[in-house]
């Protein structure tokens, strides 16, 4: 009833169209719950290895998701993995094996009919365009109330959109115009002033890197959404103040640019270099590797080459 769906919101939660949570993928267990446990944990790491970053989606740090809980309500991630997902729910890219970690499935399958969601989707052109459309598609129906019992009416349903300040980009153009029912802020932060958590932070000695791109936040809402979570003045500073405390030190922003000078690929759109910590541990390895052998040749050589005797 509508007590229910308004407690359900007020914890952040959600409800898709055709009612009940996603049925998590591998649901089977084995006698020994470790051991399928091991098995889905191997095949997560090495599906995400395999894109060697290509895909991989940096988030925002612990500080702003506070800010999004707080202030706005937000109780769901719309492009994450199980790697570097903050909440406990959450939309990824590769269902199959995300699924048995909490992930509901292909953010563009997933049809919430209320609730405040974050929407941080790789820079990928295409992508951000998608999902523009995906989101307006899902506000207007929405707000015009066309669902079962709310039909005159219109559910909470709330957005904040991170993306690149490339304004050049359909999806971008997209939710500065053709939202504007819905486009309730615009805030936009310069690329020195944030930083993001690295999209393979696990693997990391530095989860924060630099954003290389100004950042955008869109915050879209229906009438609802507007009066339940507004978005202020106060919101707008405790979001550029929690941004810019992923900012990296120093020390880590000098060794992110050495490795960027040796070649290492950088960039938060798909272009992130996850992998390449474990890469260079094994070139390092085979350097060594060839260092011994030569020595051993040198010393092998010394060996049997006759001493020279004066006299």
């Amino acid at each position: 009833d509508e007590q229910d769906e308004q407690d359900e919101e007020e914890n952040g939660a959600c409800r898709e169209e055709g009612g009940g949570d996603n049925e998590l993928a591998g649901a089977d267990d084995d006698d020994d719950p470790r051991e399928g446990f091991h098995l889905r944990l191997f095949t997560l790491l090495l599906r995400y290895k395999s894109i060697r970053g290509h895909g991989f989606q940096a988030a925002v740090g612990p500080e702003v998701w506070a800010a999004l809980q707080s202030m706005l309500g937000v109780g769901f991630e719309c492009f994450a993995s199980p790697l570097n997902a903050y909440l406990p729910r959450f939309c990824s890219g590769f269902p199959d094996v995300d699924g048995c970690f909490g992930s509901s499935g292909s953010f563009f399958a997933f049809q919430p009919l209320y609730g405040s969601f974050a929407v941080n989707p790789p820079f990928v052109h295409s992508i951000m365009d998608a999902t523009a459309e995906h989101l307006l598609r899902l506000l207007k129906r929405s707000e015009e109330g066309a669902i079962g019992k709310t039909k005159g009416g219109s559910h909470a349903l709330s957005f904040i959109v991170f993306l690149p300040g490339w304004t050049e980009c359909a999806g971008y153009q997209a939710l500065e115009t053709s939202s504007a029912p819905f486009l309730r802020r615009i805030i936009h932060i310069d690329a020195a002033d944030h930083g993001y958590c690295d999209g393979a932070s696990h693997q990391r000695a530095d989860p924060y890197r630099q954003s290389p791109y100004n950042t955008t936040c869109f915050v879209l809402q229906t009438t609802s959404a507007f009066h339940k979570w507004s978005a202020s003045d106060a919101f707008e500073s405790e979001l550029r103040r929690a941004m810019a405390l992923t900012v990296p030190l120093d020390s880590a922003a000098e060794r992110q640019m050495r490795k960027t000078a040796n070649g290492g690929r950088r960039g938060r759109e798909g272009s992130d270099d996850s992998g390449d910590d474990t890469d260079q541990l094994v070139v390092a390895g085979k350097k060594k590797k060839r260092k011994r052998t030569k020595k051993k040749q040198a010393r092998k050589k010394k060996k049997q080459t006759p001493s020279s005797s004066s006299g």
